[in-house]
Formats: structure tokens, sequence, C-alpha cells
């Protein structure tokens, strides 16, 4: 069956990506596993998507463009696959950052930019959804919302930085960072004038520290040498998304 993962950008889509291999048994595929649907992505537009596979499963993990574009993305992508193909997918799964919102306001963008598909919709907790489809037929699927983080204020760096600090060496590194953030903001606000950037930045510069003969890697290489796998703080987080 066809299962669906949906975040905000190409990083997200790695780090999922990457914790769902280690940690649940998916393997990446270069092409589209046979059976699987047909879903147009544009790089120009900052869309990126992954097939996976376990058994008999296939996964489509996919960043959208940002925080904005996923009713946009849905609705350009998705819907018509779900009402022209009875069961298109099984679980359709969305990880979105909190930011600076609170969970209730989150829950209810959702429920606007995924209708007329999805209106059940739940933090951390995986809900029954009912539509019609293009057969005039009831037809349904498993949805799960994941907001990082889900206590407080942030977004996936947030998350990776509390992982990475789990280490108690690496906290020190981590809190150190945040200080020096902090500390050069007021001369780096051409830089680093939002709170997303000084996340960023934060999390750059503790990569810079643990890993310095990796500086000028991509961001998916540095994703990938690190073992999210272990870290309790991202199981904890992750634990509903491993159902998918």
């Amino acid at each position: 069956m066809n299962k669906l993962i949906l975040c905000e950008g190409k990083a997200d889509a790695i780090l999922i990506s990457y914790y769902l291999e280690r940690a649940c048994g998916w393997s990446h595929r270069n092409n589209r596993p046979a059976n699987s649907l047909v879903i147009k992505t544009d790089e120009t537009k900052n869309e990126y998507g992954y097939w996976y596979r376990k058994e008999d499963d296939r996964l489509f993990i996919c960043g959208v463009g940002g925080r904005n574009n996923f009713g946009k993305f849905f609705r350009d992508r998705i819907l018509d696959i779900m009402i022209d193909e009875p069961s298109a997918f099984a679980k359709i799964a969305v990880v979105s950052d909190r930011d600076d919102r609170d969970i209730i306001s989150i829950e209810d963008s959702f429920k606007t930019a995924l209708r007329p598909v999805i209106g059940n919709v739940e933090n951390n907790k995986w809900t029954n959804n009912t539509y019609t489809n293009g057969f005039g037929l009831a037809a349904s699927v498993d949805f799960l919302l994941t907001i990082i983080p889900s206590d407080k204020e942030g977004a996936m760096e947030t998350l990776l930085l509390d992982a990475i600090s789990e280490d108690p060496d690496a906290e020190v590194v981590v809190d150190k960072s945040k200080e020096f953030i902090k500390k050069i903001e007021p001369d780096a606000q051409k830089y680093i004038n939002k709170a997303r950037l000084k996340l960023k930045a934060c999390l750059g510069v503790v990569w810079s520290i643990q890993y310095p003969e990796k500086i000028f890697s991509f961001i998916d290489e540095q994703i990938r040498s690190v073992k999210w796998e272990d870290s309790k703080i991202l199981d904890d987080c992750f634990c509903e998304l491993k159902m998918i």
C-alpha cells in the first residue's frame, strides 16, 4: 500500500527519511517503486520528493517548499490522486514546525488546508478521515499531524539541538553556541534577523565545532553523520510517525 509524509523542506525530508530508514527499516528507492503513484514535484519551487519501501509498503516523503505551502501542494499534487484513485493512500502524515504558534491554531489550519479529504486533525494522534472519491464512494485515510516541538516554541532545528544536547559533552557546545548567537545578533541583523534564522545559525555553529572537517559539506551529509536513531528525544517526538 502507498503512504505519504509531507514536511516543510528538503532538510526535513532528509532527516525524517534517515530516521525512518534507521529506526523502522524503510529503504530508499532511486526510482519509483512498482505499483506506487506518480507524484510530481518541482525543485524550482523547493519541492523535493523521495520514495521508500518496506516489504509491500511504499512511502513517499516530500518537502512541500515551506510552511505556507502545505495547502497548495496538497491541492495541486495530491488531491486529484485521492479523488481519482480509490484507496490511493492508506496513511498520510504531516510534519510541521511549531514556530511561535499554538497547537490548536496549527490543527485548525490543516483542517482547512487539507479539505475535503482531511477534517479530523489532532496533534501526535492518528485519526481516521472519510471522504467521497471520484466514483461517489466513501473512502478513508488515516492521518497524523506531528508538530515539532510540541512542548515549546521552535522548529526542526530546536528538536535537533535538543537531541544533540542529550550528550553532556555536546550540550556544552550547544549552550555556548546559543550564547554566541545571542551575543553577535545585534551586529548580524543583516543575516539573522528572524527567529528561524537564529536557530539555523546556532545549529550551523554547533556542527562546525563538532565536525570541522565537514563544514563545507551539504546539509544532507551533515544530517546523516549523526545517529539520530539513538536519540530518546527524537524517539518520543516521532513515536507515532514510526507507525506509518
